[in-house]
């Protein structure tokens, strides 16, 4: 089965759940603004961008993002909706200081930022559920940079991870498969339940040429996500 990440790339508290319930579409309009672009380029010693790309992410806390692993780069800093493409590659964009990063070794991360103060978030609790067979399911992403696109299908099934997919995942981790499509851009989705808008995985691949989306299931400890948010 071929994959690929869905990073783009470019040349160029522990969180609380609410305290009163809410709607279904109150819960989603948080939702989609906790979606962010973001941008973590490697530069050589004249600047010239050597790796690197775009990512989606989604705020757990007022400086805390999560996205996946893969998007990671060897930088301090990260691009947070940055204005232009151009203006990253030029670094003319703002651009915000790296406090801390956590890894699941699903493909998952959590980027503790300086100077960020976020309104909106999603809950990211230490027993997040996993997808089920049949549930209907959706995300906000940045394909292929265009952003903030929204998305919706079924979960067709699971299979057993194989390793083909040059990702931090286990071998024979669980790899879910949404009905929906996923391109270079949109890894780091946050995936949620049309039942519950429960968080239920992270974008990591597009299969099949991008017409479906591959999930991981997310591991992280109440004590990664509270060290992430202090």
């Amino acid at each position: 089965m071929k994959r690929f990440v869905c990073a783009l790339l470019i040349s160029l508290m522990l969180a609380t759940a609410p305290a009163f319930p809410i709607s279904q579409k109150k819960l989603k309009e948080i939702e989609h603004r906790s979606m962010h672009e973001i941008v973590m380029l490697e530069r050589d010693e004249r600047g010239e961008t050597i790796g690197g790309g775009l990512c989606t992410a989604y705020a757990i806390g007022p400086h805390t993002l999560l996205t996946a692993q893969h998007c990671n780069a060897n930088t301090s800093r990260v691009y947070i909706d940055p204005v232009s493409r151009d203006a990253v590659k030029k670094d003319q964009a703002k651009s915000y200081k790296i406090v801390s990063r956590e890894f699941d070794n699903e493909d998952h991360m959590l980027l503790d930022v300086e100077g960020t103060d976020f309104k909106d978030t999603i809950y990211l609790g230490p027993n997040v559920r996993t997808p089920v067979q049949g549930e209907s399911v959706y995300f906000w992403g940045n394909p292929s940079g265009v952003k903030d696109q929204y998305r919706e299908g079924l979960v067709s099934g699971s299979i057993k991870y194989d390793g083909d997919g040059d990702v931090n995942a286990k071998v024979g981790s669980t790899l879910y498969i949404e009905q929906m499509p996923a391109v270079g851009g949109d890894s780091g989705s946050a995936i949620f339940s049309a039942k519950d808008g429960a968080l239920v995985g992270i974008v990591t691949f597009g299969i099949a040429g991008g017409k479906f989306t591959g999930s991981f299931p997310i591991q992280f400890t109440g004590e990664q996500i509270a060290n992430s948010l202090k």
